[in-house]
């Protein structure tokens, strides 16, 4: 099973990776197949990153059960957060006009991550746990922010629209979610305790090398 894991961990370090190319070649001819919409309205960007999120939700299920460490609750909210995000906040913003707010959502994940997955492949490497650990502390505030417009601008749209069935009310639900996490538990919550390992890694009171992925 290890090596299915691993095998999972290569592959959404490879997606994230070319997701991270796709934003840094935009915008370009070749980037334009994956932000445009398809006949069947669906858009390739989108899709690629649902199947990333789907990899971090069986992280999450190995939370759950024991088999890695790490805190079941903030990784459930988080990539709550993020399918939501992809469902209701995206969509639009990149197809319409590659909105700035959305590309710096998707910058602040690709780079979280393409920065988070070495550590899991190569667990003894002092270079992965730094980067690991300390740059979430600049992509998270971001992709925080970000975030938390895009569910705003989304949350104001539908608000203000003529639908009024249950199916509008629980998209409001869910966007109300992530402006009240991200405004208010983020910074109070969320950060510290990214700062509380990040920064005294960053300013090299602890040793890099002297703790394994588990304890991370």
């Amino acid at each position: 099973m290890e090596s299915i894991f691993t095998l999972l961990n290569s592959a959404a370090l490879t997606g994230w990776t070319f997701i991270l190319a796709i934003l840094l070649s935009q915008p370009s001819e070749w980037t334009t197949q994956f932000f445009e919409p398809s006949l069947s309205d669906r858009i390739l960007l989108i899709d690629l990153l649902i199947l990333l999120e789907c990899i971090c939700f069986i992280e999450v299920g190995r939370i759950a059960v024991g088999q890695i460490k790490g805190n079941f609750i903030l990784g459930a909210v988080l990539h709550m957060i993020r399918m939501t995000c992809l469902l209701l906040v995206l969509p639009r913003g990149l197809a319409d006009e590659r909105d700035t707010v959305c590309i710096m959502v998707l910058y602040s994940w690709a780079l979280t991550e393409v920065g988070r997955y070495p550590m899991y492949l190569v667990p003894s490497s002092s270079v992965a746990r730094y980067v690991r650990l300390v740059l979430p502390i600049v992509t998270f505030p971001i992709g925080a922010i970000a975030e938390a417009v895009g569910a705003f601008r989304a949350l104001s749209k539908l608000w203000n629209s003529d639908d009024d069935d249950s199916v509008s009310w629980i998209k409001l639900c869910f966007l109300g979610m992530v402006l009240f996490i991200n405004s208010l538990l983020g910074p109070t919550m969320a950060y510290p305790a990214l700062l509380k390992k990040g920064l005294p890694v960053l300013l090299g009171k602890e040793s890099t090398g002297t703790r394994s992925i588990k304890s991370a």
